[in-house]
């Protein structure tokens, strides 16, 4: 497998309000990252199924079925105190979880991505290895992949989050990495190259076009190149953060492909 492009669902929220120029919704995201971008899967946001019934939830998997862009990966934006020394908080963490694997499982997707609180100590760590261990058989019997994005302070560095996915073990737990402006761009690079071999999916983020001048974020064809030497073969989302998507993200796309493509 090579690397395929797809689109992670956030990009889109700004042309919702603008229906003429891009999806009327959520349900017709499929459909416009297929026909007029060309993206072949979908990363979904839980933010934007926030109050969505299950009857909602079978729309969109159909849609996406039918488009050939399904939904791939489901993201929350929770930070969730997996590693706290207060059990009642890390049974929420795991409640939430376990509940987003259900959606994740009803929309088909292949895995669910969870951000997880600072973890800055021993205690920390063995309280967060043994909540995900307790979600593993969830996970599995859903048929997912459990992914971890790394947020802040040890769960921020690579060392930190990978120490965890190795502590909790199997192959069924990985890294949702985020190659991005977070950092400086060799930084930035040395993080996707330790990241991307526990890679189940990954995130570009993706700015605005200037002109000539052309991306004014990271360099996206280092980024498929790192991605390309140290083996990664999965899906990369566009994530797209500036203000111009329908302007912005078919160069996105053609400037990614043409470094998928390249010798």
């Amino acid at each position: 497998m090579t690397l395929l492009l797809t689109l992670s669902t956030s990009s889109l929220s700004a042309l919702f309000e603008d229906p003429e120029k891009g999806p009327n919704s959520m349900l017709d995201v499929p459909r416009f990252a297929m026909d007029d971008l060309g993206l072949r899967g979908l990363y979904i946001n839980t933010s934007m199924l926030s109050g969505w019934s299950i009857k909602e939830f079978d729309m969109l998997r159909d849609r996406a079925d039918k488009a050939g862009c399904p939904c791939l990966v489901l993201a929350d934006e929770e930070l969730l105190d997996l590693g706290s020394s207060d059990q009642s908080a890390r049974e929420a963490a795991v409640d939430r979880i376990e509940r987003l694997s259900v959606a994740g499982n009803r929309l088909g997707c292949n895995s669910v991505a969870v951000r997880c609180a600072d973890v800055v100590d021993e205690p920390g760590a063995e309280a967060a290895t043994e909540a995900i261990r307790s979600l593993m058989n969830t996970i599995e019997r859903l048929e997912l992949n459990l992914l971890i994005k790394p947020t802040e302070g040890v769960m921020g560095a690579p060392e930190g989050v990978t120490d965890l996915v190795k502590r909790v073990g199997g192959f069924r737990i990985g890294v949702l990495p985020t190659y991005g402006t977070q950092h400086s761009q060799d930084d930035e690079i040395e993080r996707l190259r330790k990241l991307a071999p526990y890679a189940g999916a990954m995130h570009f983020e993706v700015d605005s076009y200037v002109g000539k001048s052309g991306h004014k974020g990271v360099d996206l064809g280092r980024g498929i190149d790192t991605l390309k030497k140290v083996g990664y073969a999965s899906t990369v989302a566009i994530d797209y953060v500036g203000k111009n998507p329908l302007k912005d993200l078919e160069k996105a796309r053609d400037e990614l492909q043409a470094a998928i493509e390249a010798e």
